[in-house]
């Protein structure tokens, strides 16, 4: 069947922190989660998702808190600056809930205290910050057997998370139903769970985001685009699994054929290029310390991927080598599970590197 392809029709998409049209889900991973929250005792009441930008750990995050939501008894409360005081705008994403106000307001609770607009006229609770009034809040919830979710995305380590969890171990330890699910740079997931003063996340489920599966990716684009199996599979490839490449590349077939029926994909590769670059890498690039870049410039370059080889061409020893090595992929950029063997995982990563190389 023929199909009609028009711009505006789109369904990829370049906006993060959005569940596009087109999305292929992690549906293993999704299930774990939501089927450990739902457990009677969960084995854990934090997750972390960690990965390199773009991965997909946003959008897997809201399709965990959509699910949750739609589910009797709990309660979705996202925190959209993980600098802010977290149980302040917790409390106040709490109250804004008109059915959560009825059950405060009938338990006369008062915590106008917190700028909110919920005062309560003799009331039998009045909160005098922030940690009191979710003390108070998740009290009242436990009694109506309620859950709370609590979704904070890209978080660093930093004195709010530090308090935020202090207050989670003390409300885990008076037996409220609170969970959260966070996501963030596998370093800054590192850098909160290597705290052990944080009990609450250093004992968080940390869950690494794993490439889309690439059988997937190929039947979406061969039923999108109604193309043949074999164009279907070279796009497929092309992206590496990266969730945002899936986007892109989606994205920019879509607008060729727009135009033209007949497309060769190296003609979309400076677009390709482009959009990575100005959506992703750029980004990614400028947050890897100078032998980092080298480092990536490097293995770029060689055909093999051979461990000896890149260090040959930095001379440097195994040991200091082996630093870099575990940094890159710790930050999501090679993948070192060859023995002697690194590969640039971000697909188009590596002639990004050699242009950035050229010019520095």
């Amino acid at each position: 069947m023929q199909r009609n392809f028009t711009a505006k029709d789109n369904p990829f998409t370049l906006q993060f922190s959005y569940i596009p049209p087109q999305y292929i889900t992690r549906k293993a991973l999704t299930e774990e989660i939501v089927n450990d929250l739902e457990r009677n005792v969960p084995t854990f009441r934090c997750h972390f998702l960690t990965g390199v930008r773009g991965s997909g750990k946003s959008v897997l995050m809201a399709e965990i808190a959509n699910t949750m939501e739609n589910k009797d008894g709990w309660i979705v409360v996202d925190i959209p600056d993980p600098t802010d005081n977290i149980i302040d705008a917790l409390a106040r994403g709490l109250c804004r809930v008109p059915e959560l106000r009825l059950l405060f307001t009938e338990a006369k609770i008062d915590v106008s205290v917190l700028g909110i607009n919920f005062s309560v006229e003799k009331a039998d609770y009045i909160a005098s910050n922030g940690f009191d009034a979710i003390d108070i809040m998740l009290k009242v919830l436990k009694k109506k057997n309620k859950r709370v979710l609590v979704t904070i995305d890209e978080v660093t380590y930093n004195n709010e998370i530090g308090s935020f969890s202090h207050s989670l171990s003390s409300y885990a330890r008076a037996g409220y139903e609170i969970y959260v699910i966070m996501t963030g740079l596998k370093e800054n997931i590192k850098a909160i769970k290597n705290d052990k003063s944080l009990t609450f996340l250093y004992r968080a489920k940390e869950h690494e985001l794993e490439p889309l599966n690439i059988t997937s990716i190929i039947a979406t684009y061969s039923k999108v685009f109604n193309i043949s199996r074999e164009v279907a599979e070279t796009l497929a490839w092309l992206t590496k699994g990266y969730s945002f490449a899936f986007q892109v590349i989606g994205y920019i077939y879509w607008n060729a054929l727009t135009k033209n029926s007949e497309i060769k994909i190296e003609d979309l590769l400076p677009e390709v290029d482009q959009y990575l670059a100005e959506f992703s890498y750029d980004k990614i690039w400028a947050e890897l310390a100078p032998t980092e870049k080298k480092a990536v410039i490097e293995l770029s370059c060689t055909e093999s991927g051979k461990v000896s080889e890149v260090r040959e061409r930095l001379n440097m020893d195994s040991q200091k080598f082996g630093v870099y090595r575990e940094r890159l992929i710790d930050k999501g950029i090679i993948d070192g599970k060859e023995y002697g063997i690194l590969k640039i995982k971000l697909p188009r990563f590596g002639e990004y590197a050699k242009l950035h190389g050229a010019v520095q």
